[in-house]
């Protein structure tokens, strides 16, 4: 019986705690990409070097935060001369801004799946854009899949190019084992 009374009092004491833990995910495959017009022709890229946080409970969306940054220099479209443009003052300035970074603000639900604000910083200018996505948990394994728009002259990129789309599309995979 005090074994008993024992295991009650220690989860009535340690309940809170138990509940607010959240779970931490790490990504062991990942690829973001994006497209954008440019010239009338659709140009696609990656970018590579992820590195997150991710503490996310769907249960717990409150205290949930994803945050994450990739190096602006591994940008690659697979034309060396065009990729280093981009890298250059006038696109990314990846010598002077060497981080693409996305930290959330807030995360709910929204409409069958998740969103997001998230604070993403480029080229040194912070803007705060909703970004949904999916969460598909696999027992200890989850993928977390959204797609977004971002328009480059909020991040002012590119300048004032007649011949570039303003919005590129960004898609991201990540799946994490917790």
């Amino acid at each position: 019986m005090k074994k008993f009374l024992l295991v009650i009092v220690l989860t009535v004491l340690f309940q809170p705690f138990i509940s607010f833990s959240q779970t931490n995910w790490t990504v062991y495959e990942y690829s973001i990409s994006f497209r954008i017009k440019n010239a009338g022709i659709t140009v696609n890229g990656k970018f590579t070097g992820l590195k997150t946080e991710i503490l996310f409970s769907p249960e717990k969306l409150s205290s949930s935060r994803i945050s994450g940054s990739v190096d602006a220099a591994t940008l690659a479209t697979g034309i060396n001369m065009r990729d280093k443009t981009i890298k250059e003052e006038k696109y990314l300035d990846a010598e002077k801004h060497k981080l693409i970074e996305a930290t959330s603000t807030k995360l709910y639900t929204k409409d069958a799946y998740y969103a997001g604000l998230f604070n993403i910083t480029i080229k040194g200018v912070t803007k705060e854009v909703e970004i949904p996505f999916e969460f598909t948990p696999l027992g200890n394994l989850a993928e977390f899949k959204g797609e977004f728009k971002l328009n480059r002259r909020d991040f002012e990129v590119g300048g004032g190019s007649m011949t570039m789309a303003d919005n590129l599309t960004v898609k991201i995979l990540i799946k994490a084992k917790s």
